[in-house]
């Protein structure tokens, strides 16, 4: 009987070595993952960032083009208007 304690204080050792090893090599696997999540944190706080600067330069564009766009409307309008202008007058000076 005191071998079998021997042999099962040997084992509970082992049993405890391993399971202290294991628990390590899982802490450590823990504390890694937490910093790749911190890391994914960071980089999706970053790209958020770098959409809203895009949307906000987009916006920014799109009212300019939008001035853009009604200056050139008035400017084929006012076009228009002096070339109608311009075809009555000519058509005056050919009816005398």
């Amino acid at each position: 009987m005191t071998m079998t304690n021997s042999t099962l204080k040997k084992l509970a050792a082992m049993a405890l070595t391993l399971g202290l090893v294991t628990g390590c090599a899982s802490t450590d696997q823990i504390k890694k993952m937490q910093a790749d999540i911190a890391d994914l944190k960071d980089n999706t706080s970053a790209a958020m960032s770098a959409a809203r600067d895009a949307k906000l330069t987009a916006d920014t564009a799109d009212r300019k083009a939008s001035a853009a766009m009604n200056a050139a409307n008035a400017a084929q309008a006012s076009a228009d208007e002096c070339a109608e202008k311009c075809d009555r007058i000519m058509q005056k000076s050919m009816a005398k």
